[in-house]
């Protein structure tokens, strides 16, 4: 697999952000005071353990968010064998009209098959 952009892959650094502020939660929490305390601990137990699991999916959501953005902007694609589109380290495109006036003929024979070919030439130099 190759990429089409590849420094768009240094973006990946950019993962860093949710893990740091995942790491640095910079919530304060409120006291109250409760005269069960008991009762308290064990909610506090069962909350924690959800919390820590939901923080969890969410982080791994954002990064994964992150993740498949940076890629979609990279372009990776798979170059086929015989591929004559690339050309060194450049994409080469070119584009033939088909409209109602390609249909008229030349000396050579049709003009968008006239075109056709020297688009093969084109992309095979």
């Amino acid at each position: 697999m190759k990429f089409l952009f590849p420094t768009f892959l240094f973006a990946l650094f950019a993962i860093a952000i949710p893990i740091i502020i995942h790491l640095f939660n910079f919530r304060k929490f409120k006291k109250i005071y409760f005269t069960n305390v008991k009762f308290l601990k064990e909610v506090k137990q069962e909350t924690q353990s959800k919390s820590k699991l939901k923080h969890l999916l969410v982080l791994c959501t954002r990064i994964l968010a992150i993740t498949f953005l940076v890629f979609a902007f990279a372009q990776p694609f798979i170059p086929s064998e015989n591929s004559n589109a690339v050309i060194g380290d450049k994409v080469v495109s070119v584009y033939v009209d088909n409209s109602f006036s390609m249909q008229a003929q030349s000396e050579q024979g049709g003009l968008f098959e006239e075109s056709r070919r020297r688009a093969r030439e084109i992309s095979d130099a």
